[in-house]
Formats: structure tokens, sequence, C-alpha cells
């Protein structure tokens, strides 16, 4: 995915001023990040489509609506429905516990007309099952796949360079498979796909 969907333009300029506005007053993303919007927000989310596994996504940590929003615009695109016929089926959820931050994701998700539903919660309070999480930067990944293991059967998370780290420290605590992809909006970053998880007991 290389390029912003001609048909999806408008609404993620429109999302790119919400968030500007927004941003004055609540920080939902870095600041740093702003300069680098379509990169680093829009195409780094929409890198993620041809990995999901199932139709219905919880995404964790929702923020500014990165990953999770993102993939709910993209399910409207004809153009990206031709490359991926199932996308229009995708049933997104997102979670975060920042009230203020789920008000701005409901008003992007009015205004933009977006099909997701938007919970103003903590995510050990949701008892509901779903066919793959997704977040990003919300938690190290021995506590994600404690997440996933509960909710879901997969998990897809955008990590950066610690990844290696993050997966021997979460060995030490669960087996799991996964399959890791590398960024294409950051040499440092990295997708990790996991699966399959059981929690290890650890005798006395």
């Amino acid at each position: 995915m290389e390029q912003i969907p001609k048909d999806l333009f408008n609404k993620f300029c429109l999302y790119k001023e919400l968030l500007f506005k927004w941003q004055k007053s609540i920080n939902l993303v870095s600041r740093g990040t702003l300069i680098d919007f379509w990169n680093r927000h829009i195409l780094d989310s929409l890198q993620l489509l041809p990995l999901i596994k199932g139709l219905k996504i919880l995404d964790i940590g929702s923020g500014g609506g990165f990953p999770g929003l993102v993939l709910a615009i993209a399910n409207t695109s004809l153009e990206l429905q031709k490359k991926y016929p199932l996308i229009s089926k995708l049933n997104i959820t997102c979670i975060d516990s920042d009230y203020k931050k789920t008000i701005f994701l409901s008003e992007v998700a009015r205004i933009i007309n977006i099909p997701a539903q938007i919970i103003n919660d903590r995510i050990e309070n949701i008892n509901e099952k779903f066919d793959i999480v997704t977040a990003r930067g919300f938690a190290d990944l021995k506590n994600l796949l404690s997440i996933v293991k509960k909710h879901s059967t997969y998990g897809l998370f955008l990590k950066g360079e610690k990844l290696s780290k993050e997966i021997a420290e979460a060995s030490n605590f669960f087996n799991f498979k996964y399959e890791i992809f590398s960024s294409i909006t950051d040499k440092r970053g990295k997708i990790i796909l996991v699966w399959d998880i059981e929690k290890i007991n650890k005798k006395k």
C-alpha cells in the first residue's frame, strides 16, 4: 500500500483537519508526528489491511484513532474493496479509557460518517469476543498477549525497534506463535501478528 486511495482522500483530509483542531486542547498523538500525518498515521494504519484475520476488530487504546478509525474509514473505499473484497464487512470497535479521546473519536465518526463503535471504558471491563485485536503504542507485548487471550484469537500490533526484547520478555509468560512484518512507513518499525496464545504455568 504505497498511496492513499483516491476515494478516501477527502475523508482523510477532514480527519486531519479535525485532529489538528482537537490536538490543541487534547494530547491525541505525539506533536512531532503531525508534520508527517499522512505517512505516520494514515499509511501506517492502512498497512494492516492485508494482515487482518476475520471481520470483527477490537482496537484498544485507540487515542487519535490509529489504527482503528482509519481501518473503519478504509472499509468504505470502493477502490480498496477491489483489492480486499471482505473489507466492506469489517466491524470495528475502538476503545479508550480517556473520555475526551473517545469524544474526539465519536465526533470524527459522526462527521465523516464512519461505521465504527466507540467505547469509553477500560479493556478489563469488556467481555465481548472479537476475531482480532489491534493496537499501536498501547502496551508491551506481554500485556497485549494477555488481552488477546481473553478477547480474541489473533493480535495485530504496530511495534518499534524494541520488539525483539518484548518478544523475549513475553515468552517468559506465554507460549505463542507469531509472524513479523517490516513496516512500510518506518525502517525501525515492525508489525507482529500473534496467535495460539497459552499462558505458561510456572511451578512454585
